[in-house]
């Protein structure tokens, strides 16, 4: 390659680079819980560093969660991640259903990784992840199934690559279920989905820190 092709190939990755590092300045994170009738309502986030996030502790229903909280780093960025610390249910109750949702998306991508693990800590019970986005860019719409991953009526960590979109902007929803057995049930979640990159944006990215290598060296030379 020569230098002129080097320099366009590492100019055209620049604004790869600053799509996948923008800060979020569209939209805000936002979850909610619910429980047979009960419900937290939407709890909207705030920004915390180049994210936003939210969290909640309380009860709902038969359900008393120490502390749920989820994050993402949209727009440019199509990622987030919910995590639920002792959620607790002291007998057989409605399942409990946590979802984050962020729209925005301004960066598409043809597929999703999902990633899923908890840990049973007592009692008898099932965890579903499931994550879906919406063309229509509205929180909380489960529009299109991206994947699901369980139910697990035991301790796990799994994960797997699903559909995507490259139609922005759109919104993501994580959706976790958690049911319990008539002796109660005690869960720790945390799920996160995450844009899988190209093999064309790969390569791009490839030929431009390669060029910029080569001009690097270049520029020690003179």
């Amino acid at each position: 390659m020569n230098r002129k092709l080097l320099t366009a190939a590492a100019l055209a990755a620049v604004p790869l680079f600053s799509a996948g590092f923008a800060p979020n300045a569209m939209a805000t994170v936002e979850l909610e819980l619910t429980s047979g009738a009960s419900t937290t309502g939407v709890i909207v986030g705030a920004p915390c560093g180049t994210e936003t996030c939210v969290s909640f502790s309380g009860t709902v229903g038969m359900w008393t969660i120490n502390l749920t909280g989820g994050n993402s780093a949209g727009p440019g960025n199509p990622t987030m991640d919910l995590s639920s610390l002792n959620a607790t249910s002291s007998g057989s109750a409605p399942a409990l259903d946590i979802e984050l949702s962020d729209n925005g998306f301004s960066i598409g991508s043809l597929s999703f990784m999902l990633a899923s693990s908890a840990n049973l800590v007592s009692g008898t019970g099932t965890a579903t992840y499931s994550a879906y986005f919406d063309n229509g860019n509205t929180d909380f719409a489960e529009t299109t199934p991206i994947g699901t991953l369980g139910p697990f009526s035991a301790s796990y960590a799994t994960s797997m690559t699903g559909s995507g979109t490259a139609a922005p902007p759109y919104s993501l929803t994580e959706d976790l279920v958690l049911t319990a057995g008539a002796s109660g049930v005690k869960w720790s979640t945390d799920s996160s989905i995450a844009p899988v990159p190209e093999p064309a944006s790969l390569t791009l990215l490839g030929s431009a820190l390669v060029g910029l290598g080569w001009l690097r060296r270049r520029r020690k030379v003179a």
